[in-house]
């Protein structure tokens, strides 16, 4: 893909998926408190799950998935919505905190279950868009 058009969709998308990311983000800073970020949690996992789907079904070609759409929801949305640096951060804010404990789950938890929602995301894109 050439041009600027490429640039767009991710800029676009980038947008949405931060605003995504504040709004689910302080959702659960008002459900559950400052303590675990849970928030980032379920942003990460759920972002990873999402990428299994629009990876899957970009590469099948399934549903219809233009790259150019692929590349704004992986690249864009997807990307402005996970957060990566904030799981860092708090990854280490645990841990001077002494949370030591928290802080090898908040990073394990985040790192597996990302993963297995990855997975579990191509699966059932390759659910879905299998022939009938």
């Amino acid at each position: 893909m050439r041009g600027i058009v490429p640039y767009l969709a991710v800029g676009l998308g980038a947008g949405i998926g931060g605003m995504c990311r504040y709004a689910v983000g302080l959702f659960f800073l008002q459900r559950f408190g400052p303590g675990f970020p849970f928030g980032t949690l379920f942003i990460n996992v759920s972002g990873s799950f999402c990428i299994g789907i629009i990876a899957a079904l970009v590469q099948t070609r399934a549903l219809g998935f233009h790259p150019l759409l692929g590349l704004a929801l992986t690249a864009g949305v997807l990307g402005g919505y996970t957060t990566f640096s904030s799981f860092s951060y708090e990854t280490l804010t645990l841990g001077s905190e002494r949370e030591w404990r928290l802080s090898l789950a908040y990073a394990l938890g985040s790192v597996i279950l990302g993963v297995v929602a990855c997975y579990l995301g191509i699966v059932a894109a390759r659910f879905v868009s299998r022939p009938a």
